[in-house]
């Protein structure tokens, strides 16, 4: 009797409901791309062999995301969704589907005509992931590379075998490409993948917005030699949203860094690449990505988690509407004041800057004196703009050597409104903090007069009490405090919460997680 009353329903009641049924799974399967699937975050990153002790959970199912399942329970259902394209533009592929990957790409593209599609590939199996050399060494060289790798199961070769079928299938429409994912464990695979994309292709890729390269969780990251083909050859796809991860940026060809992109997101570390002549140096590679930023006119975000070699006599380029920026790095003291000089960024209103080392001290002075010089609307040989952050995020940032520079540095910085002294590995912020305390001169010479939200890691709670206390009998209360201290002290009084509009007292963060930071992400406590 149900069944009856299914089939009475017309095709717009139908379309409705599977449209829902659509933005459910769809839900889902965002969730499942940022859930803790490895008992870490897929984006981690930092020393590359940091993974040694992780024990990898096995792969687990993702959410079904394809209508062929409705499509099967009955001839209705069938009919009506193979003859509607417009359910089919999202196409979400896995591993797990062993052999069958192949007909669900085929099926996909032939039910959704001549739409525009949205293609997640998810090739990562953690069992794929090689975390540390096969042999213990920590550091590959000219004479040890490409040994002592841990050879590829049956698994993972046959997998191979799947995924180069997939993305031949797939390849062979890129034109209707609209958004493409690709996400590998497999160093093998990924450079299968990359290499198929670069062969020529009888459709340009002219409608890709949307590319996220996600190669995950291995130290060892995808190189591209200058004697390879690039991504898309012949195409000028008008990409708005980049996402290269453990992969080089010379992959793609300059076409792709054109004036459409607004958002780019690089992770490359060449630490543990291969030490080949036909790959680039360090001073090479920065001259090249150099010139590549110089194209992006229209560059909106820009996150950056580099290793670079960046010469005081790289060329100054321009990102005239730079919104946001963010730099995490164990490198950071020895390119990014030079990077800050050369890119001139009148728009910038975000700045996020993370060490990613686990050294004690990481000296930050260069990146300090040149935001210093920077904010100087009095300098003796000022820059073409003056940098007026909104927001100021430093993480893991350890900084003792000169006290008045900082002072100097946050009297400046007037129209920064929000600050973050995000955690420290070593769990020692109180530097940075001191730095926000008036001093006799008063309000003229108070750091960052215009403060409102602050939020701080790692600060015993009577120097915060000092800060608290000092600035709100000199400028009025913050609007917010999110603090974070882990050891307790019964000798501190409680009198300068209530001197704050918002209190709140929140959970340990990990210092790596920087975009979670920066999104306040976290846990509060009573």
């Amino acid at each position: 009797m149900a069944s009856s009353y299914v089939e009475r329903l017309p095709d717009d009641v139908l379309f409705m409901i599977f449209k829902l049924i659509g933005e459910d799974q769809k839900e889902a399967f965002r969730e499942y791309l940022q859930e803790n699937s490895f008992s870490t975050h897929w984006d981690d990153w930092g020393d590359p062999f940091e993974y040694d002790d992780i024990d990898w959970e096995p792969a687990s199912n993702t959410p079904p995301q394809s209508m062929l399942l409705p499509a099967a329970v009955c001839k209705r259902w069938q009919s009506f969704l193979t003859r509607t394209p417009s359910m089919w533009t999202e196409l979400q592929i896995s591993f797990t589907e062993g052999t069958a990957a192949l007909e669900h790409a085929r099926k996909f593209i032939q039910y959704s005509g001549t739409c525009l599609l949205q293609i997640t590939i998810l090739w990562d199996d953690p069992s794929w992931i090689v975390p540390i050399m096969w042999d213990d060494t920590d550091v590959i060289t000219e004479a040890t590379v490409g040994s002592g790798l841990k050879p590829a199961s049956r698994g993972e070769i046959m997998a191979g075998v799947h995924l180069a079928l997939v993305i031949q299938e797939l390849y062979a429409h890129v034109h209707r490409w609209r958004e493409f994912t690709l996400r590998t464990t497999s160093f093998a695979h990924t450079c299968q993948a990359l290499s198929l994309m670069s062969r020529p292709s009888v459709h340009p890729a002219c409608n890709l917005e949307k590319l996220h390269l996600q190669f995950i969780l291995n130290p060892r990251h995808a190189a591209h030699s200058m004697d390879e083909p690039s991504l898309f050859p012949g195409s000028v796809p008008p990409i708005r949203d980049l996402l290269l991860f453990g992969i080089s940026w010379t992959w793609p060809s300059s076409h792709m860094f054109s004036s459409h992109l607004s958002d780019l997101r690089i992770h490359y570390d060449d630490y543990c690449t291969d030490f080949r002549e036909n790959i680039r140096t360090g001073s090479d590679r920065a001259k090249d990505f150099s010139r590549l930023l110089g194209a992006l006119v229209n560059l909106r975000t820009l996150a950056l988690e580099l290793e670079l070699v960046y010469d005081r006599d790289t060329a100054s380029i321009e990102l005239p509407h730079l919104h946001s920026l963010s730099i995490k790095s164990r490198s950071m003291a020895s390119w990014t004041a030079d990077f800050l000089r050369s890119v001139k960024m009148p728009s910038l209103r975000i700045l996020t800057l993370c060490v990613a080392s686990l050294e004690e001290e990481n000296s930050v002075a260069g990146v300090f004196n040149e935001l210093a010089t920077l904010t100087d609307s009095d300098a003796d040989d000022p820059f073409d703009y003056l940098l007026e952050l909104d927001e100021l995020h430093l993480l893991n940032f350890r900084h003792r050597e000169n006290p008045g520079l900082l002072h100097r540095l946050f009297v400046q910085m007037a129209t920064v409104e929000t600050l973050t002294l995000g955690p420290q590995v070593h769990g020692d912020n109180v530097a940075l903090a001191m730095a926000l305390l008036p001093t006799p001169h008063g309000l003229a010479d108070l750091p960052l007069p215009g403060l409102c939200t602050l939020v701080v890691f790692d600060v015993p709670k009577h120097v915060m009490r000092m800060i608290v206390l000092e600035r709100s009998s000199l400028a009025g209360p913050l609007e917010e405090l999110y603090y974070n201290y882990d050891r307790e002290d019964e000798s501190v009084r409680d009198d300068w919460q209530h001197e704050v509009e918002k209190y709140h007292r929140i959970g340990f963060m990990d210092p790596g997680r920087v975009q979670d930071i920066v999104d306040r992400r976290w846990s509060y406590l009573a």
